[in-house]
């Protein structure tokens, strides 16, 4: 009897010893457990170009009969060219600098271009567009320095967009403006071209 006494002892304590393992864990746990606070700074690339400088190459004359006067809008995003008396095989050429001032590289895409005061004769104008580039710390002078004549462009070998500008490179685009109509008395006065730079973020 005393030997199945102990026994019996022994059976009641087994289920015990689970319970007191977990409350044994549980005061482990709650002196492991702590808050971890991590204070960082995530810094995001950015992505821009601007129009660091343009100019225009027109024929002998036009600065009397035909003036154009271009200027960068504020946003350094859109070259406005301001063109007088604009007739039949009038024809220019408009120049831009673009530069990578963001962080990441992007490409140099196609402009869009509009024109105001034009009306129904967008379709007379011709627009052919040159890529140069890339350059760094002002190199592209071979493209751009100098006195510039109508038979100096477009130069040789030029690119299509998608030219890839690491920050801090530079691209140039000339665009060619030709405006062809069958009625030779037609003059249109005056005619805004607004070229506006497009890129994307390389990936």
């Amino acid at each position: 009897m005393r030997h199945r006494g102990q026994h019996s002892a022994k059976l009641k304590i087994l289920p015990l010893i689970p319970i007191i393992a977990l409350a044994i864990l549980g005061i482990a746990y709650s002196h492991w457990q702590q808050t971890l606070l991590i204070a960082g700074t995530v810094t995001t690339g950015r992505w821009h170009q601007s129009i660091g400088s343009e100019r225009v190459v027109k024929p002998v004359g036009y600065d009397e009969n035909r003036s154009i006067t271009e200027e960068i809008l504020p946003s350094n995003q859109t070259l406005q060219l301001a063109c007088a008396n604009i007739s039949d095989s009038w024809h220019i050429w408009a120049g831009l600098v673009i530069h990578n001032d963001g962080t990441t590289p992007t490409t140099v895409e196609q402009p869009t271009i509009s024109f105001i005061g034009a009306d129904s004769y967008e379709q007379n104008f011709t627009v052919n567009t040159y890529f140069y580039g890339p350059y760094d710390d002002g190199e592209f002078t071979e493209v751009w320095a100098g006195h510039l004549n109508m038979t100096d462009l477009p130069f040789a070998p030029y690119y299509g967009p998608g030219i890839l500008l690491n920050p801090g490179q530079t691209a140039i685009i000339w665009v060619e403006f030709k405006f062809n109509c069958t009625n030779p008395d037609l003059i249109i006065n005056p005619v805004q071209i607004r070229i506006t730079i497009q890129y994307d973020l390389a990936i």
